[in-house]
């Protein structure tokens, strides 16, 4: 132990005796275990840590379509007849209106089956969670709240559990607090409602919008558990005779993590893989400067080794003070993270588990300290093993100088690490070369709308308080007529849902003349109820037929508008203004008149298909909760407080949420993408700066321990041009190495990226060729500038200095 404590004091000495090389190192070593230990907080807080439930591992998401969803009536007539699944549970995100505060606030909420939280097996930290009684029908409404709502809106009120608040319109008991770590289905969920399950409720087939969560039984898999499954949604067709024939038939199961997680985790570790390039170009940029001061210390370990010092004591050494280097490097690595990686959290889509944790914690420490050990002994063992050949033991003893020596000696190491940073740095920018494609198509993809101008926001009156459509028809038509006349406001509607808010409302659809056979699936579409001037205020094109109008009320015929695709999807060639469909969503079946056909608009994703759409007027279809579209002639944000007065005016009891301008919601669509991209582009420029820097300082290296035999072979008569060729042809032959082997790898990095992208290939050639000229022209400008100094070399000084 004494013998490494003195390695590590003389190592400390070294380092401090060459600050500026120390600093040049450290900083180049923070960077790169930086940026990989703020990716790995990020890989380590949503694709490892446990979720924060009883036997996680257990859980499961049950599909009994690609969507996930399933009614009410399947969970209490189906689920007894599975054996492989313990308990089965439905949730559906949702919100509700809080009131009774000094302002009423719309708070995100979970609507859950009262077996939900038990399932899960997360305590309540205060009171109880829900149970499964308290969805029974007749059940007295309670509610959980999450410990961020009881710190922020009651101050951790001590008596709150059995206090009262107000949802919706209607008195919920609080029962329970859930700990600040329980964030389910996402990180901004405030409140759970059980939703009211009636075993009765049998006959007819109702699919709503839940997604089921179970928990697998001992020893049971999930390839088991998907074949019951898909029995199960056979055995649904027996029990109602308007089941839809194809479901159940693509039953599965996926574990819960990966369910909430999607996407985001091939993002995360191509993310994780990307850096683990940028670190590997940071190791091979060290190693090359410390071969390049080893030249400096030829004589030192020569001394050493002729004073006693074996091989194995250099190389002890040598590897200390790499070590030394990396673990310094780790401490500035461990500062960068910790200001990153909350960013990066912040940046993560809220529902995905784990994001709003995000930070340094023990397990980044410990990656990091050991990620530190494995770069120094990454970059600290060939420089080691090549300071302590038998050719520098030499050295004392021929009483040379040895110019030349370390580079001939290293030649090989020095072309290793010059090709693979030039391969990791083609790998990184052929990544991000695709991103930026990807992201620039979606960029151009027209939402069938006019964002800019345009300020949203979302009203949500107590359903209490309006009772009757016709109230909440006079409601909004009072609000569009008074917000209308507020000066800079251009246009005012109302519409269903928000675009772009994660929400989506379906109704299965039936024609006049064509109608669905019994036992078959109805088509699926999706409703929005719009107030009349929507397409005006949004510039969505009216292409066939008549916009709504304000006769268009409950006693007038019932009308609806469709977009393009569901005209183009169910009559093809038809004029479908005219015709009538009827919906699942309309009391008695009533028949409803196409009038109009409009353009399609993305409201959902922006890189999805087309989907079918159909309007209804809310005149005819009067809602409560909707957002607000108001058209300005300036800046819509300038509008916010104005408004805001307007609609209290009407009635101060609705609260308002989600205000911001339209564009900024298209903008917030595509986060995801754009930092995946932003990211890919900052790792890719940082792989090509550190490869430049590495390419420059071996040909730098390379030249001067060879000024010796250019300056001998110039004296000789050989031209600038000619040695300029041939160091030029040695650099190329090893950037043309480096390039050729990044692009296989290129290749396969890009196939794990496929789902990352937009309208683009994963081996998309024309990307593939820009981005290898990149890496191509940055070697051939590395590479140039030691090689012209060679060329222009005084073969006098030379051959003086030797």
């Amino acid at each position: 132990m004494e013998i490494f404590r003195n390695d590590f004091r003389f190592a400390l000495r070294t380092l401090i005796r060459n600050p500026a090389f120390t600093a040049v190192v450290v900083i180049t070593l923070g960077l790169g275990i930086g940026v990989n230990s703020a990716i790995f907080a990020s890989v380590y807080s949503v694709l490892v840590r446990a979720l924060p439930f009883a036997n996680p591992s257990e859980l499961v998401e049950m599909h009994l379509e690609p969507e996930a969803l399933a009614s009410r009536a399947t969970l209490t007539r189906s689920w007894d007849r599975l054996q492989h699944v313990d308990d089965v549970a439905g949730w559906t995100s949702g919100a509700v209106t809080l009131t009774g505060l000094d302002q009423p606030e719309r708070l995100s909420a979970a609507r859950v089956t009262g077996n939900l939280l038990p399932l899960l097996g997360t305590q309540a930290i205060e009171g109880r969670t829900l149970i499964l009684s308290d969805s029974e029908p007749g059940a007295e409404p309670v509610t959980v709240i999450s410990h961020a709502l009881w710190e922020q809106s009651y101050g951790m009120k001590e008596g709150l559990i059995g206090e009262s608040i107000v949802l919706d319109g209607t008195r919920h008991t609080v029962v329970g607090v859930m700990p600040p770590s329980f964030q389910f289905p996402a990180a901004d969920a405030k409140l759970w409602v059980p939703i009211t399950i009636d075993p009765a409720a049998v006959g007819v087939f109702n699919q709503e919008e839940l997604r089921l969560v179970g928990r697998l039984a001992e020893d049971a898999t999930l390839q088991q558990a998907t074949v019951e499954l898909r029995r199960v949604g056979q055995d649904l067709r027996e029990l109602y005779a308007d089941y839809p024939r194809t479901f159940g038939n693509q039953a599965s199961l996926k574990p819960l993590r990966e369910a909430l997680v999607g996407d985001t985790r091939t993002a995360l570790l191509v993310l994780f893989g990307a850096v683990g390039f940028v670190l590997l170009i940071v190791c091979a940029n060290v190693a090359n400067l410390l071969l390049t001061r080893s030249a400096t210390r030829q004589r030192e370990m020569a001394i050493r080794a002729a004073l006693g010092a074996g091989r194995r004591r250099v190389i002890r050494q040598l590897l200390t003070e790499s070590l030394v280097l990396a673990l310094l490097g780790g401490v500035v690595g461990l500062l960068l993270a910790a200001w990153s990686a909350e960013l990066l959290g912040a940046a993560l889509p809220p529902e995905v588990p784990g994001a709003s944790e995000v930070g340094v914690g023990r397990a980044v420490l410990a990656f990091t300290f050991g990620l530190s050990v494995l770069a120094g002994l990454l970059f600290g063992m060939a420089p080691a093993v090549l300071a302590s050949s038998e050719r520098v033991r030499r050295t004392l003893k021929d009483g040379s100088r040895a110019t030349g020596g370390t580079y001939a000696s290293a030649r090989g190491v020095f072309a290793a690490l010059m090709v693979s940073e030039v391969a990791m740095a083609l790998v990184l920018v052929a990544g991000a070369g695709l991103m930026i494609q990807s992201f620039w198509r979606i960029s151009l993809v027209d939402p069938g709308f006019h964002a800019e101008s345009v300020l949203t926001m979302r009203l949500s009156p107590d359903e209490a308080r309006y009772p009757e459509a016709q109230d909440r028809w006079e409601y909004w038509d009072r609000i569009v007529r008074e917000v209308s006349a507020v000066p800079g406001v251009r246009s005012t509607a109302a519409l269903q849902l928000l675009p772009f808010s994660g929400t989506n409302a379906t109704t299965s659809i039936d024609f006049e003349d064509n109608p669905v056979l019994p036992g078959d699936a109805p088509p699926q579409v999706d409703l929005r109820i719009a107030t009349p001037d929507l397409f005006n205020t949004l510039g969505i094109p009216l292409l066939n037929g008549r916009g709504f109008s304000d006769q268009d009320r409950e006693a007038t015929e019932a009308v609806v508008i469709i977009n393009n695709t569901m005209a183009r999807r169910f009559f093809r060639d038809q004029d479908p203004v005219g015709r009538r469909i009827r919906t699942d969503m309309e009391a008695e079946g009533r028949w409803l008149k196409i009038v109009g056909i409009v353009a399609d608009t993305r409201d959902q994703t922006l890189t999805g298909e087309l989907r079918a759409q159909l309007y209804r007027p809310h005149g005819q279809r009067p809602i409560g909760s909707m957002a607000l579209m108001v058209q300005a002639r300036g800046d819509p944000a300038l509008l916010a407080a104005p408004l805001r007065a307007v609609i209290w005016s009407v009635d101060e009891q609705v609260p308002i949420s989600l205000v911001q301008p339209l564009s900024d919601v298209v903008a917030q669509s595509v986060a995801q993408p754009r930092l995946f991209t932003a990211l890919l582009v900052i790792f890719g420029a940082l792989a090509l700066i550190l490869g430049a820097v590495g390419i420059y300082g071996v040909m730098s290296f390379a030249v001067t321990q060879r000024s010796t035999e250019i300056g001998v072979r110039i004296a000789f008569g050989a031209q600038s041009g000619t040695v300029l060729r041939q160091v030029l042809r040695e650099a190329f032959t090893l950037v043309g190495a480096g390039l050729a082997l990044g692009l296989v790898g290129a290749l396969a990095l890009t196939r794990v990226m496929a789902n990352q992208l937009y309208q683009v290939e994963p081996g998309d050639p024309l990307t593939l060729t820009a981005v290898v000229g990149i890496p191509a022209l940055v070697g051939l400008g590395a590479s140039y500038f030691p090689s012209r100094r060679a060329s222009r070399m005084d073969p006098m000084k030379a051959l003086r200095s030797e």
